[in-house]
């Protein structure tokens, strides 16, 4: 008799990348795709126009010997590598925060043989590993970690195609990914092959209104409107309630989170992120960055409380004004803007990817990008990489 142990995860896996094909998408599921490459390339151009790392970034891989191919990277060039291609577009796309979140995972293809791809997965296993010691000093490891995902990919594609051998059963197996980097165990293997073709969690992936820490968004979102609605006020107290995970990520009252010295730990404080979008509004992209020296900020962080609440769930929070009147205001935020039970409009999304792209490439060219986007199935990538590169 069958067991769960007994289901080859990794081989359904492969035999589904090796045979899969447009023809199982859905309306529904095109649709977001083009959301996402639309939002992609807005937060992608941005940063590879100007963001404090992506000079350095490109020239650790130029020096590496990365512009020896033919592989193109938004707004420098085509020829590079494909693996460090892959790592400066995902690095790029990742660079200001603003790019998708998946909530249940807190996240962020050619066609071979499903022999070839067992072995990639396998191979691939050994280098899945992150970590989240940048919030210590907010450091750039944290832009770089999908852009090693994507090279690592092409290494180990590279190493499968060659007849490297890769580990088996590396989703599954005893020492796999299953076992190694979840709390799940077998009883929880079918669940990941479940219709398989027809089940598309990624459309449940969030779009950023704001480049942040998702943990942050919802105090982001509220504090904005309650600032701007009540601007003049004096601000007794603000009492953040955020479940204890989170709590540990953006709420600890240390330094380098009460008053942040580099983006990174501001894009990771929720005293900072509040107190800019209480004094200037949720609506203000990137500006954030230019105002970490802000002695008013520094003073409003200075009346919030972080606190931890394991009734808040998820990415939720709480947010409590106590006022120098004497009014108290409180709010629970279930879900922040962008999540599919408080989605990001059609509307919003474009709104996010113009004020991106049009700084850098002009209102026209914009355009042409977002016309080539929404009519995908009638052009090229290769259009779109002469566009963008």
């Amino acid at each position: 008799m069958a067991t769960n142990q007994d289901i080859q995860v990794t081989k359904l896996f492969a035999e589904f990348v090796s045979k899969a094909d447009v023809s199982l998408l859905t309306p529904t599921v095109i649709s977001h795709v083009k959301e996402y490459l639309l939002d992609y390339l807005g937060v992608t151009v941005a940063a590879a126009h100007s963001w404090e790392s992506t000079e350095q970034i490109l020239k650790a891989v130029v020096a590496l010997g990365a512009r020896t191919g033919a592989s193109t990277v938004v707004l420098k060039g085509n020829d590079f590598l494909p693996q460090y291609a892959g790592l400066m577009n995902a690095a790029l796309g990742h660079t200001m925060d603003f790019d998708d979140t998946y909530t249940p995972g807190s996240l962020h293809a050619g066609r071979l043989p499903a022999a070839t791809v067992e072995d990639a997965f396998g191979l691939a296993l050994s280098k899945a590993a992150g970590s989240m010691q940048y919030l210590e000093n907010g450091s750039w490891n944290k832009r770089l970690h999908p852009g090693f995902a994507v090279h690592d990919a092409f290494v180990a594609v590279s190493l499968a195609e060659a007849g490297v051998l890769g580990a088996a059963r590396p989703f599954e197996g005893s020492y796999g990914l299953l076992h190694a980097y979840t709390p799940r165990t077998e009883h929880d293997l079918p669940s990941l092959v479940a219709d398989l073709g027809s089940r598309w969690d990624f459309i449940e992936t969030a779009l950023k209104p704001y480049p942040a820490c998702r943990m942050t968004h919802g105090l982001i979102e509220v504090g904005g409107r309650l600032g701007q609605e009540t601007k003049g006020r004096e601000v007794e107290k603000l009492t953040v309630s955020l479940s204890s995970p989170n709590h540990i990520v953006v709420g600890s009252r240390i330094p380098n989170k009460l008053h942040p010295a580099n983006i990174v730990d501001a894009q990771f404080s929720a005293y900072f992120q509040l107190a800019h979008a209480w004094l200037h509004g949720s609506d203000t992209g990137i500006e954030f960055s230019k105002r970490l020296d802000d002695e008013a900020i520094h003073k409003l962080s200075d009346k919030i409380e972080c606190i931890k609440d394991d009734s808040v769930k998820g990415f939720g929070s709480k947010l409590k004004v106590q006022y120098s009147d004497g009014e108290t205001k409180e709010v629970d935020i279930l879900f922040p803007l962008g999540e599919p039970e408080h989605p990001f409009s059609r509307d919003q999304v474009e709104a996010k990817y113009f004020s991106l792209v049009t700084p850098v490439l002009g209102e026209g060219k914009a355009k042409d990008i977002k016309n080539l986007v929404e009519n995908f199935e009638s052009h090229s990538v290769s259009k779109l990489l002469q566009l963008v590169s």
